[in-house]
């Protein structure tokens, strides 16, 4: 299994991307057309740079201000979100599943951390949060994941959302499923952001 995403798997990214877009404007009444308030992109490891990659998470958003002349004098700056995913630990963490699997993992990373980048866009102080504050926030966002994906035709992901349901769900009884994809121990899964 190599360091970087096939093309097949890159199309499974694409796609990811569409799905939710189009599930977080239909459910979380959101316009990601509109780019003065939800400015983004998204990127694999291959085309990451420095501080965009981690050893931490499959996944992360970089924040980065925006700097655009207003005027000769004037500055006006904005908030630019890149959502980094990271192929590597992406495929690490799906290597023992199957091929429909690693598709399931790749939408609902790419689904979680679309839900941060509108989070932090509607409220940049959300970015900054304290560790305690972060654990809390982060529960939120495996939640509303869940609420915006379990409704999918897709066995694989309603897979991935039972064993990841108790992470967020303090009634859920725990999955065996629920271990840490990268070290394989009890832990919040590595959909964290930094």
């Amino acid at each position: 299994m190599g360091e970087f995403f096939t093309k097949k798997q890159r199309l499974w990214v694409g796609e990811a991307l569409e799905i939710a877009e189009f599930l977080a404007e239909a459910n979380l009444k959101v316009d990601l057309t509109d780019s003065a308030k939800y400015f983004y992109d998204l990127r694999t490891l291959i085309n990451l740079q420095g501080a965009e990659k981690t050893d931490r998470a499959l996944a992360q958003v970089c924040k980065y201000e925006y700097l655009r002349a207003k005027s000769f004098r004037a500055k006006r700056s904005r908030d630019f979100y890149r959502i980094c995913l990271q192929d590597d630990k992406i495929l690490k963490a799906a290597a023992w599943e199957s091929p429909f699997f690693l598709r399931a993992l790749i939408i609902y990373i790419i689904t979680h951390e679309l839900i941060h980048v509108i989070r932090f866009s509607e409220n940049p102080r959300i970015f900054h949060l304290q560790i305690k504050e972060k654990r809390a926030e982060e529960k939120g966002v495996h939640r509303l994941t869940y609420n915006l994906l379990k409704g999918l035709p897709e066995p694989e992901l309603n897979e991935l959302l039972k064993r990841y349901r108790s992470i967020w769900d303090d009634e859920a009884p725990p999955q065996e499923g629920c271990l840490n994809p990268l070290t394989k121990s009890l832990s919040m899964p590595n959909f964290l952001i930094s």
